[in-house]
């Protein structure tokens, strides 16, 4: 199938991380709280500056994610893995981790469509900072940064790996 080009919908939205052994998982989410880099602001402005003066600091890239609570077994990408399956055994680790949020377009992703993440090679890497289940809701909650040293992440069109 040609990759697409138009609006998609949440339904092909694909976010996949590292597990503790260092194989992709797909994990179910609700909600993504946007993927992208953010740059603050450094004021440069002087006293005879007309208009304030900016300058973009160093960026920052921090992805929460929430879903279902799930056990189900870890299964190969592209298969809904257990949330708590993966996401319990790398919360609170220093192992730096692929992470891919794919974006099909009105179809599952395909290489050559929209995707955000980054390719874990020491010290490249998100760390998952944050795991927290609601067992009255049966949700998750999670978040992931970049490991110190990391190179940032990127849009592009290839699967992470």
């Amino acid at each position: 199938m040609t990759a697409n080009t138009g609006r998609t919908t949440s339904n092909w939205v694909s976010f996949n991380v590292h597990d503790s052994s260092g194989t992709l998982r797909t994990i179910p989410v609700d909600s993504i709280n946007g993927v992208g880099l953010t740059y603050p602001e450094l004021d440069l402005t002087a006293f005879q500056d007309k208009v304030r003066g900016v300058l973009p600091e160093t960026p920052d890239c921090t992805i929460t994610i929430t879903g279902p609570f799930d056990t189900t077994t870890a299964q190969a990408v592209g298969t809904l893995s257990g949330s708590h399956t993966v996401l319990s055994a790398i919360a609170g680790g220093v192992t730096p981790l692929s992470l891919d949020v794919q974006m099909g377009i009105r179809h599952a992703w395909e290489s050559g469509e929209p995707q955000f993440g980054l390719t874990a090679s020491t010290p490249t890497g998100f760390l998952c900072l944050e795991y927290t289940v609601d067992p009255s809701a049966g949700k998750y909650s999670a978040k992931f940064r970049c490991n110190p040293g990391s190179d940032a992440p990127a849009w592009g069109t290839t699967a992470e790996t």
